[in-house]
């Protein structure tokens, strides 16, 4: 069946498989720990690490959870959250969380191969606290508790870190190739604008691979089971905070 809702998806369809039937689909991985299923749910979930400074060791744990609505062979929905956080120096942590809503528009071209074009809405929280906040020494039996000021902000390297409170509009444009058997290539290029005015570029590329083939209980239950890697880049375009951050996220995802 060929959607009528726009020219894009027109389009879409005349070079796609209009007449397959969606349980004939293949799944076809995405960026982002997600697949294409073409009808139904996709469930992701992504851990790794980031290293918010280039050319600098600290290295802080990062977590990927991500939901998406397949309506039909065109359109998805759903949302994300995007959590890192660690030790940034012996006297403060950071906590940087994302919670993204998007849409979906989808062209499959062919069997294996799917792109996409997608608006998001974000909101994201920075918190910046002192390690030792409260201290309790024990003298003679007595216990005093000294209490010190969260951190306010940072100096050294990050004091000139883009603002991450808020809201924040942008678009992403991405892929998904099951190029070999059950391998399959992603990757994708987003561009957001916060509300605090600083502009965010991200790009990612990654490697997928579906197991389910492998194990019978995985045949029986899912549409597919895919493990993946994924290297992403982003960079703030903004002349105080020169810098690229990269992070590595080694993901699996549920296509139901």
């Amino acid at each position: 069946m060929i959607y009528r809702t726009s020219i894009l998806l027109l389009i879409c369809a005349s070079l796609s498989f209009a007449k397959t039937s969606v349980s004939q689909m293949e799944s076809i991985p995405l960026p982002g720990q997600l697949s294409y299923v073409g009808k139904g749910i996709s469930l992701g979930l992504g851990l790794g690490t980031i290293h918010p400074l280039s050319g600098e060791d600290d290295v802080l744990a990062a977590w990927n959870g991500v939901f998406e609505y397949f309506y039909g062979t065109h359109f998805s929905a759903g949302g994300n959250v995007w959590i890192y956080g660690g030790n940034i120096d012996s006297h403060t942590m950071i906590l940087f969380a994302r919670y993204r809503v998007h849409g979906r528009i989808h062209c499959k071209l062919h069997d294996k191969f799917s792109f996409y074009i997608a608006p998001l809405l974000w909101f994201e929280n920075t918190d910046i606290e002192s390690i030792h906040d409260d201290i309790v020494h024990e003298e003679d039996g007595e216990s005093e508790w000294v209490e010190k000021k969260p951190a306010s902000s940072v100096t050294g390297v990050y004091e000139n870190a883009p603002e991450q409170n808020g809201f924040a509009l942008g678009g992403e444009l991405g892929f998904g190739w099951k190029f070999i058997g059950n391998l399959g290539l992603t990757g994708n290029v987003t561009f957001e604008k916060s509300f605090s005015t600083s502009v965010l570029v991200n790009s990612s590329f990654g490697f997928a691979y579906d197991i389910r083939e492998h194990f019978s209980f995985l045949q029986e239950n899912f549409n597919a089971v895919w493990l993946s890697f994924e290297g992403s880049f982003r960079r703030y375009l903004q002349k105080k905070w020169d810098r690229t951050a990269r992070n590595f996220l080694f993901g699996i995802n549920l296509a139901l």
